[in-house]
């Protein structure tokens, strides 16, 4: 459950709803705070200026922590990083074959959109679930690696790659030593009907895995069948069964296109937006409050001091 909450600059002050927002957070944090020590805690904050921009220089003045009405002692506020990591799906299978030039118009426009330090993994869906490009950083073995497959006469497997994204996840989180990072895959497919290997409950555990690691799934469906189909019919397909309840559980997007060529400005479109996250996600800051009392958080709230500043409070970095 995401937990996010937007802030203000201490200026304008906290009234109405807002405060009503921020004092959720972090009553939400408070079930964290359990397992520290009862009068340190911790929050992170992403923070921009008036034109959005993420702040970098967040200092322990800047931030005010209160609790009734008193405030508390800030004692530390760190920069941490936490990029994202791109995963792209596409569907190469029956249906591709009046795609996939849209697919790589989109798809280059949307890598080309990311900062140059974004990691990013291909993977094809037919006749499986198939790694195209290892994860890496390098754009131009990125974009070779977009003009590299070629359609399939089989039936793309989108809901196992779902899974095998996910167990993939499952299988990194055993390494302690890796740094933190939001994971976010996209998915490019047509309503061609897909093909299963795993059972619905597996999928559902899945996608259960993908909200407890926070990472966003975005899936755009294509129709490539002759004349305009109209929305709702791709709607009940069989990866929109799939994607809408995955793409809305993890916080991501999802769209259906009557003709495939609309790809070739929404991915460009989605590769800015992840490029917006990116430099937030990596642009933030760990709070370290010390409070006067130990025990539970008593109306709590977070202000930025600096004004012109808006911020969101998060307990572990990843952004909503």
């Amino acid at each position: 459950m995401a937990i996010g909450r937007t802030l203000r600059s201490a200026t304008t002050g906290l009234r109405g709803p807002s405060s009503l927002f921020l004092a959720a957070a972090i009553a939400a944090i408070g079930v964290w705070v359990s397992a520290q020590t009862p009068q340190v805690f911790q929050f992170y904050i992403s923070a921009t200026n008036a034109d959005g921009m993420p702040v970098k220089d967040l200092r322990p003045d800047d931030v005010i922590m209160s609790e009734n009405g008193v405030r508390q002692t800030v004692a530390r506020v760190e920069p941490v990083s936490v990029p994202i990591k791109l995963t792209i799906a596409v569907d190469n299978g029956l249906e591709s074959a009046d795609a996939i030039a849209h697919y790589r118009v989109g798809l280059k426009g949307l890598v080309e959109a990311l900062p140059p330090d974004v990691e990013v993994t291909l993977i094809t869906t037919a006749p499986q679930p198939r790694t195209v490009v290892k994860p890496t950083t390098d754009r131009a073995q990125i974009l070779r690696g977009l003009n590299g497959f070629a359609p399939e006469s089989a039936r793309p497997r989108w809901s196992d790659a779902v899974v095998e994204f996910s167990q993939r996840l499952q299988k990194e989180a055993k390494d302690k030593k890796a740094t933190p990072y939001l994971p976010i895959l996209v998915m490019v497919s047509t309503i061609s009907l897909e093909t299963r290997s795993y059972e619905p409950d597996d999928i559902q555990k899945a996608v259960q895995y993908l909200m407890t690691r926070k990472a966003k799934v975005n899936a755009v469906l294509a129709s490539t069948r002759a004349g305009t189909i109209a929305l709702p019919d791709t709607d009940v397909t069989q990866q929109a069964n799939v994607a809408l309840p995955t793409t809305k559980a993890t916080g991501g997007r999802f769209e259906t296109l009557a003709v495939a060529n609309k790809l070739d400005t929404l991915l460009p479109e989605w590769g800015h937006d992840l490029a917006t996250l990116d430099a937030r996600q990596s642009a933030q800051f760990r709070v370290t409050v010390e409070r006067s009392k130990g025990g539970e958080l008593q109306k709590p709230t977070i202000e930025i001091a600096r004004e012109g500043l808006k911020g969101t409070v998060t307990i572990d970095g990843y952004l909503p």
